[in-house]
C-alpha cells in the first residue's frame, strides 16, 4: 500500500512540473513583427484599389512554439500608428497544426478595409491565452491607401453634371469625393493653385478647366494617372439662353414637334411651362411635344445654380388640327365587384366627317363610327387588355389621334393616408390620399375616385377600432401624438383588407414654447433650447438683434467674428447656445408656418417657473440628471404629475413630486427618447408638454 501511494505521489509531482513548465514556455513565446505580402512577396506599402483588395501577412516565431488550434489575430493601429484599447482587427485564423520555433505564421488572403488612408499605420499579432496575451513585435510606418477609381469624383453644386456654373458676379464651389484623403492638389488651366489642400475649392469665379489630384502619399506612383479628376467651370450667360424657334410655331398633331433651348448644358436644370403651368415630363434642353393638347404659350426656366437662373421669352405653339381633350388614365383597374367599366374620351375634332374606332389588343373592339354617334366616344369593357381609341379628324391636318388605356384586375390593394391641416384653427383631417390596386406582378395602379365608393373604410387608433367609417377623420390638438391607420375592404369580395401606412397626428400650434435646459446661462457655459420634435417639421432658429431677425450661425466660429453665434443644432428642434440674447424658432409643417414665442436668455439667475424639457441622466456629470420642477409644482400635495412614454403608457404618476424622475422612479428606466407630461392642480390641467432624454 505504501509503495502504491508513493507512485501516485510521483505522478502528481510530474504533472505539476509539466504544468508549470508549459506555463513558463507560453510566457517565453515571441513573434517577429508581421509584414504584409502579396502572393508570398513582401509588401512595404499597400496601394489597394477596388480590383485588387486582398493581401496576406506573415511573421516568424522567434522563441517558443504554438500548438494546433491556436488563434492568431492581426491588429491594425490608427493612421498615426497608435493602437487603441480595442484595436481594429484586420483578420484572424486558427492554425490547424503546431507552429515550431523558426516557422512562419501565415495569415491567408484577406480584404483591406476601404477607409484606410495614411503613411504611419502599424500592425501586430495578438495571441490570447488564459494566463495573458502574447503580442508580437510591431511593424511601423506602413503606408496604406485604398483608392476606388470608380467612386472618385470632382463635382460642382450639381453632382450629376460634369460641368459647374458661375453666375455673373457670383462664385461656385467644387467638391472632391471621397473627402477623407490626407491631401488634395488643385490646378486651374494646368497651373497649381497654392494654399489649397482640402477636399473643397470655394470661391471659384473664373471659367476654365479645374483639376484635383487626390493625395495618396507613397502610393502616388502606383495610382498615377488615375488619382485625379477634372471639371469645366462655365459662365452662365442669361442673354444667350432662349428658345431657338421663333414665335409662333404651327404644327399638325402628327408632325414631329420639337422646341429647343439655345444652350444645352447637362449641369443646367430646365423647367418647361405651358400657359404658366409646369410640364413635369419635359426636363431637358429639348422638348418633344405630345400628339394632343400641345397648343399654348411656352417658356423655360433655366437654372445654372441656386443663385442664377433665367426665364426665356415666350413662344406660342399653335395646333392646326384637333385634340383628344380628355381620356382615361393610361392604366385602370376593373374590380371583381364590377361587371364592366367605362372608357370614354372627348375631342374637339369637327363633328362633320370625323370618326372613331376602338381596338382591344390591336383587334377591332367597336367598329368605326361617326363621332356624333351616341356609341362612339365611350365603350363598356369587362375583359383585361390594351384598349385604344383611334380618332380620324376631318380637319385641315387630317389628324389621326390615339388614346390608349390598359385594363388590369387586382389581387390586392394598398391604401395611403395623409394629413390636411387648417393652419388657423389648429385642427385638421386625416384622409384617404390614394387607393391602389395591386396586379399579379406587383404593380400598383391607382383606382378612380368613383371606385372608392365600392369600399368599406374603418379608422384604427393604435390598432383599436375608432368606429369611424368615413374616408376622413377629424383631429385636434388633443390627438397629437396618436398613431392612426385606415383599413379598406372591397365590399362583397374576398380580396384581403388593405391596411394603410401609419400616420402620427401632428399639428402646428401658435402656442409653441421654447423650453431651456436651464433658467439662465452661466458665464462660460452652454444652454439647450428645445421645441417639440417631429420628423415632418422643418426648423429655423433666429436671434433678434437691433429689431431684426437674423438666422443663427451653426458650428464653430472664427475668434475674431463677434457676429458669429457658435450655436449647434440649427435646422433641428434642439439648439445649443453659448451667448445670451433673444431667440425664437420658425417651424414649418406642410403649408403651415409659425414662429414660436421669443425667449430671452440672460446670464443672471432668478426665480423661474420654466419647466425643463431636456434631462441628461446618462451623461454621468451629476448635472441635469433629474426632471426638476419649479417650486410651485414640486413637493405639493395638490399637484399631480403624470408622465407617459411614446406608446401612451403611464411611466410615472404621483402627487407631492420629489424631483426624482427618471433616475429612480421611471418605469421604463428613462430608455425612451421622448416622454410626455401632464401636470394637474386641484384636478385642473395647468401644464403639459414633452421631455427629451438625451444619452
Amino acid at each position: 500500500m505504501k509503495n502504491k501511494l508513493n507512485l501516485i505521489s510521483s505522478f502528481a509531482i510530474v504533472a505539476i512540473l509539466l504544468f508549470f513548465s508549459s506555463k513558463g514556455s507560453a510566457q517565453d513565446q515571441t513573434i517577429s513583427a508581421p509584414s504584409f505580402s502579396v502572393l508570398g512577396a513582401p509588401a512595404d506599402e499597400l496601394c489597394v484599389n477596388q480590383n485588387n483588395v486582398n493581401r496576406e501577412a506573415i511573421a516568424e516565431v522567434t522563441s517558443g512554439s504554438f500548438t494546433a488550434n491556436t488563434e492568431f489575430i492581426l491588429e491594425l493601429s490608427d493612421n498615426e500608428g497608435t493602437f487603441s484599447d480595442t484595436p481594429r482587427v484586420l483578420t484572424r485564423f486558427i492554425t490547424p497544426s503546431p507552429i515550431a520555433l523558426g516557422a512562419n505564421i501565415e495569415f491567408p488572403s484577406f480584404p483591406i478595409p476601404t477607409d484606410l488612408r495614411g503613411e504611419k499605420f502599424s500592425i501586430r499579432i495578438r495571441v490570447s491565452f488564459g494566463t495573458g496575451d502574447v503580442l508580437s513585435a510591431v511593424q511601423t510606418d506602413i503606408p496604406i491607401y485604398y483608392f476606388d477609381f470608380s467612386q472618385v469624383k470632382l463635382t460642382g453644386p450639381n453632382p450629376e453634371a460634369n460641368t459647374a456654373v458661375v453666375c455673373e458676379g457670383g462664385a461656385t464651389t467644387l467638391t472632391a469625393t471621397p473627402g477623407d484623403y490626407p491631401d488634395y492638389e488643385w490646378y486651374f488651366n494646368g497651373t497649381r493653385i497654392t494654399g489649397e489642400s482640402s477636399a473643397t475649392l470655394e470661391g471659384v469665379t473664373d471659367p476654365g478647366i479645374y483639376r484635383v489630384v487626390f493625395g495618396t502619399g507613397s502610393c502616388d506612383r502606383a495610382f498615377a494617372g488615375r488619382n485625379d479628376r477634372t471639371i469645366e467651370v462655365v459662365d452662365f450667360n442669361p442673354s444667350a439662353i432662349q428658345i431657338e424657334q421663333p414665335s409662333p410655331q404651327e404644327f399638325c398633331p402628327n408632325d414631329t414637334k420639337i422646341l429647343t433651348i439655345s444652350v444645352n448644358d447637362p449641369s443646367y436644370i430646365y423647367e418647361w411651362f405651358k400657359d404658366d403651368v409646369l410640364v413635369e415630363e419635359l426636363t431637358g434642353a429639348t422638348a418633344n411635344l405630345p400628339e394632343s393638347n400641345f397648343g399654348g404659350v411656352y417658356t423655360v426656366r433655366v437654372t445654372g445654380s441656386p443663385t442664377c437662373s433665367v426665364t426665356t421669352d415666350p413662344v406660342e405653339v399653335i395646333n392646326l388640327g384637333s385634340d383628344i381633350l380628355t381620356q382615361p388614365p393610361p392604366r385602370v383597374m376593373i374590380l371583381p365587384t364590377q361587371t364592366t367599366i367605362t372608357l370614354a374620351i372627348t375631342t374637339n375634332a369637327p363633328t362633320s366627317g370625323s370618326t372613331i374606332e376602338w381596338f382591344r389588343n390591336g383587334i377591332t373592339f367597336q367598329a368605326e363610327l361617326p363621332i356624333t354617334d351616341s356609341r362612339a366616344l365611350s365603350i363598356e369593357v369587362s375583359d383585361l387588355g390594351m384598349y385604344s381609341a383611334i380618332v380620324k379628324a376631318n380637319d385641315a391636318c387630317l389628324s389621326v389621334l390615339t388614346a390608349t388605356t390598359e385594363v388590369f384586375e387586382p389581387v390586392g390593394f394598398n391604401a395611403v393616408i395623409t394629413t390636411l391641416l387648417s393652419c388657423e384653427d389648429d385642427t385638421g383631417n386625416l384622409g384617404l390620399e390614394n387607393l391602389f390596386g395591386i396586379t399579379d406582378t406587383g404593380e400598383e395602379v391607382p383606382l378612380t375616385l368613383d371606385q372608392f365608393s365600392l369600399f368599406d373604410f374603418e379608422w384604427f387608433l393604435a390598432g383599436q377600432s375608432t368606429g369611424v367609417t368615413e374616408q376622413t377623420f377629424p383631429v385636434t390638438a388633443d390627438n397629437v401624438g396618436e398613431v392612426y391607420t385606415l383599413q379598406a375592404t372591397l365590399t362583397g369580395a374576398s380580396i384581403p383588407t388593405a391596411t394603410s401606412n401609419e400616420l402620427t397626428v401632428e399639428l402646428l400650434s401658435d402656442g409653441v414654447v421654447i423650453q431651456p435646459s436651464m433658467s439662465f446661462l452661466p458665464v462660460g457655459s452652454t444652454i439647450t433650447l428645445t421645441v417639440p420634435l417631429s420628423a415632418t417639421y422643418t426648423y429655423e432658429w433666429f436671434i433678434i438683434e437691433d429689431g431684426e431677425n437674423r438666422p443663427v450661425v451653426d458650428g464653430d466660429c472664427p475668434q475674431d467674428d463677434e457676429s458669429c453665434d457658435g450655436t449647434s443644432g440649427q435646422g433641428t428642434n434642439i439648439l445649443e447656445i453659448s451667448r445670451t440674447g433673444q431667440y425664437f424658432v420658425r417651424i414649418t409643417l406642410l403649408d403651415c408656418v409659425i414662429d414660436s414665442q421669443p425667449i430671452t436668455i440672460s446670464n443672471t439667475a432668478g426665480v423661474s417657473e420654466i419647466i425643463p424639457n431636456v434631462v441628461t441622466p446618462f451623461r454621468s456629470n451629476g448635472q441635469n440628471d433629474n426632471w426638476v420642477l419649479p417650486g410651485s409644482l414640486s413637493r405639493q400635495q395638490d399637484v399631480e404629475v403624470t408622465i407617459y412614454d411614446l406608446n401612451g403608457q403611464v411611466d410615472f404618476k404621483t402627487v407631492n413630486y420629489q424631483d426624482d424622475w427618471p433616475l429612480t422612479t421611471s418605469r421604463s428606466r428613462g430608455n425612451s427618447p421622448v416622454y410626455y407630461y401632464m401636470i394637474t392642480k386641484n384636478n385642473s390641467v395647468v401644464r403639459k408638454g414633452s421631455i427629451t432624454v438625451m444619452k
